[in-house]
């Protein structure tokens, strides 16, 4: 289990617990100025001086590089943290929540200005009752008049949705707003996200899945479809075997390679069960 499984779903699953979706969470007005400093501050260029910061950092000696980013991650763990979850956790979070909303991606807004990458959930974050954070949205994207901002969706949209992102490549991310209120899912990829950015200068924003992947050999025909498609790195392929295989220090147990492996060759377990994963997160 991860960290926050312990503080904060009772050693079970803590994104499964109904009450870090709560409105009484939301209520808090501590959380909700975070909420709109959040939606400000990321959506005016804070992808970039962050990723000009961990380009400083890596020219520092890697303990020294090491020691600020235990003290960054703390801070974010406490503010502002994720998880990745596979499809099939995903699909009982939607059951959890009491709106769902699909919305402009802030991180693909900074980096390419595009007003209109529409990959983010908001979780029981309303915009059509809370006026002050649609406010906030209106101020950092200025859609055209004609722009559909806020989209209501229901579950079987929000999950066929999420179908759809996983043929692109992109990993399903939970997200904290003031731990351990869940406030969004994101839908990550290694080019626009400011997790996968911080992911590749060694800084945690987000813990592993709780589970791993596995191919299976005896269905496995060494297509190599699913390489193309792993954020992490994790899938290699065996020459010598003509067998795909997932190195589970690498795997984020995310599960989008299933999406394209036709023969249904790849698994996902639970990782506390892993006798390598079992510690990784």
């Amino acid at each position: 289990m991860c960290q926050f499984c312990h503080q904060h779903g009772e050693g079970k699953k803590w994104y499964l617990q109904a009450r870090n979706y709560s409105d009484d969470l939301l209520s808090d007005m501590n959380r909700r100025r975070y909420i709109l400093d959040f939606i400000s501050d990321v959506g005016n260029g804070h992808v970039s001086q962050l990723e000009n910061a961990f380009r400083r950092a890596m020219k520092a000696p890697a303990w020294l590089r090491h020691c600020f980013y235990a003290l960054y991650e703390k801070r974010y763990r406490r503010d502002h943290f994720g998880q990745v979850i596979p499809m099939e956790d995903l699909e009982k979070v939607l059951q959890l929540t009491n709106s769902i909303t699909l919305l402009p991606c802030i991180c693909r807004k900074n980096t390419s200005g595009r007003s209109d990458a529409a990959y983010c959930i908001a979780l029981g974050i309303d915009p059509e009752k809370l006026l002050d954070v649609r406010e906030a949205f209106l101020a950092t994207f200025r859609p055209g008049p004609n722009a559909d901002t806020f989209q209501k969706l229901t579950r079987d949209e929000a999950l066929a949705l999420h179908k759809g992102f996983e043929k692109e490549g992109l990993i399903h991310t939970l997200w904290t707003f003031k731990t351990p209120f869940i406030g969004a899912i994101c839908n990550c990829d290694r080019a626009d996200c400011l997790a996968m950015v911080s992911y590749q200068y060694e800084f945690q924003l987000f813990f592993r899945s709780e589970y791993v992947g596995r191919v299976r050999d005896t269905a496995c025909i060494g297509c190599r479809a699913c390489l193309a498609l792993c954020q992490f790195g994790a899938i290699g392929y065996s020459v010598n075997r003509r067998k795909a295989f997932i190195d589970p220090v690498r795997c984020y147990g995310c599960g989008i390679c299933r999406t394209v492996c036709e023969q249904q060759a790849i698994e996902l377990s639970a990782r506390n069960e892993h006798p390598v994963a079992r510690k990784l997160w």
